[in-house]
């Protein structure tokens, strides 16, 4: 009586998993939001999905400053996304204090 016969791997050549066919799944949603349709994407030009930006004659005087003064901190200290804290730091500068 034989052996059961084993199969032979070489170093040389090393076997490949076999992988399932790749599927898109869906990313569970989250709770307490409601899912994108093209309805809450819609801003009336047509082009769904892509959001319009804001235009200065459309923003108030407070937040163009706070713009100005973000982009100000970035080029003067070479930061392209400050951390919150210095957010904070220029909020303050620009004369903002926690309401009680």
């Amino acid at each position: 009586m034989t052996p059961p016969s084993k199969k032979s791997t070489s170093a040389s050549s090393p076997a490949k998993p076999k992988s399932a066919p790749t599927a898109k799944r869906k990313a569970p949603e989250k709770p307490g939001r409601k899912a994108k349709d093209a309805a809450d994407e819609d801003d009336g030009d047509g082009a769904q999905g892509k959001k319009r930006p804001i235009s200065p004659p459309e923003m108030s005087q407070e937040l163009i400053d706070f713009i100005t003064a973000i982009d100000s901190y970035k080029r003067a200290h070479q930061r392209p996304f400050p951390s919150w804290g210095e957010v904070l730091d220029v909020l303050k500068s620009l004369g903002y204090e926690r309401g009680a």
